[in-house]
């Protein structure tokens, strides 16, 4: 059989030829190790704890970003068959590998954890994978000795290779990463809130001449569809104040492990180097792989025996879902009275601050498109951004920032001090 199907719940199906030299690669790295670690990580973090069905893998998402590579380049080839063969094997593999180096607990949910107020860097440890794997890198250099430099390229948005290899994965707007995430999160959900005309957008896709990804004016309707659904899938799913407030209660268990030092009754020797990280450029890629959901959930099981009271708690309100509540907060004028009022209503209850109380912020939805705005082709073929064509997504953008919102998660029990 030449190609290999995987159910998909987007595309019923997607598939990869054996008889294509660059797909075969891909099935290749599908079996990798790293890659199958894929499942053991995942998608949504704690958005299971609302959403019931959102029990879903970075492994399919992975899988199903490499077959909307596949799909956007197969059209691409049509008009611009040169730019496309040249880079259509790399493309594939760092669409594929792009999230290689999540980490538990809950992917970008783990930043937060491990190292708070540090900046996200899974792209940058999917390049150590990339570079210190064995058997990934003996799979690239099989196929090509210079598609592993090419593939970090593409991933590290490097100015040796055209724009758009990077734009297509990473780029502003739609991009094959977000246009499989909105859609996938969203149906493992059970929302209807990231669905968009996927075939829209990807039929819809050109090259400029200076090597820019670009949409066609004609399919703008189709973009702002999409900008739209993924705008609800961050205020409706991702931004939930109480999936944001569970997150918090991951930080406070690292903080309190941390705190107990040699006191902590229990830590595998993968937990110990993590504990150890102060940056995760610190960790190993041994310590890498092993930092699984299922390793996680071992150790909060364990901690929520601990005879350490505030780690005991801790770790049992993950394990069993007594969440911290959340408080709106109105402005900063107000915030400071809150912080202090919400202080002596834990210390009332004997509860450290430090752990019990947290200030939560939605981010800006679209502050990366502001960085890099996907261009858009007009019918004379004149070169514009996104919001210098259409109206409604240039107000979109502008008032993403004023639509931020702030909480302050505590207890139940302090909450209803306040």
């Amino acid at each position: 059989m030449s190609d290999i199907t995987f159910a998909d719940v987007v595309h019923q199906s997607v598939s990869f030829s054996k008889n294509d030299p660059a797909e075969h690669l891909i099935l290749n790295l599908i079996d990798s190790r790293w890659f199958q670690r894929l499942r053991d990580i995942s998608q949504t973090a704690n958005t299971k704890l609302v959403y019931m069905f959102s029990e879903h893998s970075r492994f399919g998402h992975c899988l199903g970003v490499a077959y909307l590579a596949k799909l956007a380049l197969s059209k691409l080839s049509k008009n611009f068959p040169e730019d496309v063969a040249a880079y259509r094997p790399a493309i594939l593999v760092a669409a594929l590998l792009h999230d290689i180096g999540h980490l538990a607990p809950g992917s970008h949910t783990a930043f937060k954890t491990w190292f708070p107020g540090q900046p996200d860097l899974h792209e940058e440890l999917a390049e150590v994978v990339l570079t210190q794997d064995t058997e990934i890198a003996s799979l690239l250099n099989a196929f090509d000795p210079h598609l592993a430099r090419t593939v970090l390229n593409i991933l590290e948005e490097s100015d040796s290779v055209p724009p758009w290899t990077w734009q297509i994965i990473s780029g502003g707007g739609w991009n094959v990463d977000r246009g499989n995430w909105s859609t996938v999160d969203s149906v493992l959900a059970g929302v209807s809130y990231g669905k968009y005309n996927i075939p829209a957008l990807v039929e819809s896709i050109l090259i400029t001449k200076d090597k820019q990804l670009a949409l066609m004016e004609n399919r703008l309707d189709a973009m702002l569809h999409f900008m739209v659904s993924r705008h609800a899938m961050y205020r409706q799913i991702y931004q939930h104040r109480v999936l944001l407030a569970a997150d918090m209660i991951n930080k406070a268990v690292v903080q309190r492990a941390r705190d107990l030092g040699a006191q902590l009754e229990f830590a595998d020797e993968v937990m110990q180097r993590a504990l150890a990280a102060t940056s995760a450029k610190d960790l190993t890629l041994d310590t890498m792989f092993e930092m699984r959901e299922s390793w996680w959930r071992y150790h909060m099981a364990r901690w929520s025996r601990s005879r350490d009271p505030i780690l005991r708690d801790l770790s049992d309100r993950i394990l069993h879902r007594r969440l911290f509540k959340t408080v709106r907060v109105m402005g900063s004028s107000g915030r400071s009275q809150m912080i202090t009022e919400a202080t002596k209503a834990l210390e009332s209850l004997h509860m450290d601050p430090r752990y019990y109380l947290h200030e939560i912020t939605t981010a800006d939805v679209h502050a990366g498109d502001s960085k890099q705005s996907m261009l858009v082709q007009l019918d004379n073929g004149q070169v514009v951004t996104l919001s210098e064509a259409d109206s409604l997504i240039r107000s979109m953008a502008a008032n993403s920032v004023q639509s931020q919102r702030s909480w302050l998660a505590m207890p139940a029990e302090a909450k209803r001090l306040l």
